[in-house]
């Protein structure tokens, strides 16, 4: 009898500590004095408290239940999610930033999802060293007889929620009124109040990643629901140059995949080749023979979705991944394969890991690349088409620190136009060279390429090239001569372009 008191005392503090302290001091110290109001996402965090608190009464007064357990770790559940959802939004953002008010440095959505955690733990050691047994406390047939602190924390339960009820009323409204995302400080004056209602947004967005729903962009043996149009004169820029072939060669190389870039080292007169399924090869000029090559681990964090560009950088190469992640290596026939166990499947006593991270963007944040290429200062990317958005996105990347530089929208050369209600972002990037500080940057859409000047970022010219090429993957200039590597029709086929 002792310790079933004991328990109920406790389920009767844990009452009074949630309600009195993370719910009580949101709503009287940081609501009233304060002058900070929950957005839509907050008070739904402080209604799940105050939902955990009422399951616990519900606990002291008909004694404990397998549905009052269910509903109180349902509730917390819920909160953790919505917390660290809420954090989420804010957690890319630099230091310091964020929305309402810090608590010993955290944001009081952080401190919400530490409060649910907690509830879980409080409870199941309440449960663990407290309990005498279960069905002693569930046998309740009536309602238990409340002693003083039971009493206590029904009286601070009903006060705080009423004065947390009054609030919402004033700064979010009846119903329909939903609240705001980032509502304004707390007031009594009708003169600054608004009442606002997300119902009507509640289901325009069919994606449950929202932004981040687009689809997988097209790689080089595998389409996406992308509509490719191969007619350089549908482009959307005006083009009056343009490129014809003057050589094809098939390619009959031993590789994994498709080509999906190429980057040629005038040092060392090799091809670097990259495969759609993440193989890397190193061959000789004529792209005859392979000396090297390795398959990367892709799972091995950060994880590089499918390879879209490769390139030489001094000593080192670098590799692309369509999702702007990217490993940087050494060719190293004294590799070690144990340390590069985690790295490659293949090639790990040939090759050595120097770097292997993401790049972290804004405004591109929400789109993907096919393409990469580098300088000696920089590595470059610009992000394509999909479902959501038409990008055309130039990413640079300072090669000191594998750092964004910038992302730029680049502009025209007054000999460059485009056609009336057409855009950029209707270009479709694959491919990517870099000659005397020019991207040669190739569209599979429209069967066009734009050179952009590094130094202006600006798209100086304009060719097109041949429609018979259709799924053009790899572009790099070799003693002058630019290359042009398409997958198709089950084969890599090398073309040169004049």
């Amino acid at each position: 009898m002792q310790n079933t008191n004991k328990f109920y005392n406790l389920m009767s503090l844990a009452v009074i500590g949630i309600i009195a302290l993370p719910v009580g001091i949101a709503n009287v110290i940081l609501g009233y004095i304060l002058k900070d109001s929950p957005c839509t996402s907050c008070w739904a965090l402080r209604i799940m408290m105050i939902v955990i608190a009422l399951c616990a009464l519900f606990i002291v007064r008909y004694g404990l239940k397998f549905k009052y357990v269910a509903l109180m770790l349902l509730a917390a559940a819920y909160g953790i999610w919505n917390a660290f959802w809420h954090f989420g939004i804010y957690a890319t953002l630099d230091v310091g930033q964020g929305q309402a008010l810090m608590i010993f440095g955290l944001h009081t959505q952080i401190w919400a999802g530490i409060v649910m955690w907690a509830v879980i733990v409080i409870f199941a050691l309440i449960l663990l060293f407290c309990a005498p047994s279960f069905s002693s406390l569930s046998a309740t047939t009536t309602e238990r007889k409340l002693n003083k602190i039971d009493k206590v924390a029904f009286v601070v339960f009903f006060v705080i929620v009423a004065s947390n009820a009054f609030q919402a009323l004033v700064m979010v409204g009846p119903p329909p009124f939903t609240g705001a995302d980032s509502p304004t400080r707390f007031t009594l004056n009708p003169k600054y109040i608004s009442w606002n209602s997300a119902l009507g947004n509640l289901f325009s967005d069919p994606s449950l990643r929202g932004a981040m729903g687009v689809d997988k962009p097209d790689l080089a043996g595998k389409s996406s629901n992308f509509a490719f149009d191969h007619k350089a004169q549908n482009s959307p820029l005006n083009i009056n140059k343009a490129l014809n072939i003057a050589s094809k060669t098939e390619l009959n190389l031993d590789l994994n995949s498709p080509i999906s870039a190429i980057s040629y080292d005038e040092k060392t007169q090799k091809f670097t080749i990259a495969t759609q399924d993440w193989g890397l090869y190193l061959a000789d000029k004529n792209l005859k023979t392979i000396s090297n090559h390795f398959v990367l681990d892709h799972l091995y964090f950060p994880t590089v979705l499918n390879f879209v560009g490769v390139d030489f950088m001094g000593d080192n190469i670098k590799v692309m991944g369509y999702n702007k992640a990217f490993i940087t290596v050494k060719q190293d026939d004294k590799a070690d394969e144990v340390a590069g166990f985690a790295d490659f499947y293949e090639g790990g006593d040939k090759f050595s890991k120097v770097a292997r991270d993401n790049l972290v963007t804004t405004r591109s944040k929400t789109s993907y690349i096919a393409s990469f290429v580098a300088d000696e200062k920089y590595s470059y990317a610009i992000t394509v088409p999909d479902n959501l958005q038409k990008s055309f996105i130039l990413i640079k990347q300072l090669n000191a620190d594998d750092k964004i530089s910038a992302e730029i929208i680049p502009e025209l050369a007054s000999n460059v136009t485009l056609k009336d209600k057409r855009e950029l972002g209707e270009l479709y990037i694959t491919a990517m060279a870099i000659k005397d500080g020019m991207i040669y940057a190739a569209s599979k859409n429209y069967n066009t390429i734009v050179v952009i000047d590094t130094k202006t970022d600006e798209i100086v010219e304009a060719y097109s090239y041949p429609e018979v090429i259709v799924n053009l993957r790899g572009l790099e200039f070799v003693d002058g001569v630019l290359k042009a590597v398409s997958y198709q029709n089950g084969k890599n086929i090398m073309f040169e372009l004049k």
